[in-house]
């Protein structure tokens, strides 16, 4: 499995937003205990994220980068392109992928992510 450098067990998603032009995408997550934190993707150059429900917790966030061995074989799990695959493979880009407990999950293929406590 690949390396998580987030600690987002149970955290629920109570935000999204998307800035296109800016290639950036927020997450706004209440971690348990109530503690707000915003993680940021930036230079993000695919979203692929379903289906939002009122309430929208995480199980894990993963980070697949060519580094890890899996991380074709995670690609191909997802249907990623052959495009989005070789910038994964090639370090152009990060293979986050949100795994959900409850509602929202998929992938954001982006440059690197920032998790800020509020």
């Amino acid at each position: 499995m690949s390396a998580s450098r987030f600690d987002v067990h149970d955290a629920e998603i109570v935000a999204l937003e998307n800035h296109r032009e800016a290639k950036e995408l927020s997450l706004g997550l209440r971690m348990v205990g109530g503690a707000r934190a915003l993680l940021v993707f930036s230079g993000v150059e695919s979203v692929s994220l379903g289906p939002f429900y009122d309430q929208n917790v995480l199980l894990a966030l993963y980070e697949w980068t060519a580094a890890h061995s899996g991380a074709r074989a995670r690609c191909q799990e997802f249907e990623l392109s052959v495009e989005s695959t070789r910038a994964v493979l090639e370090g152009q880009v990060k293979f986050y992928e949100l795994d959900p407990s409850v509602g929202l999950g998929g992938y954001i293929l982006a440059r690197d992510a920032v998790m800020t406590m509020l």
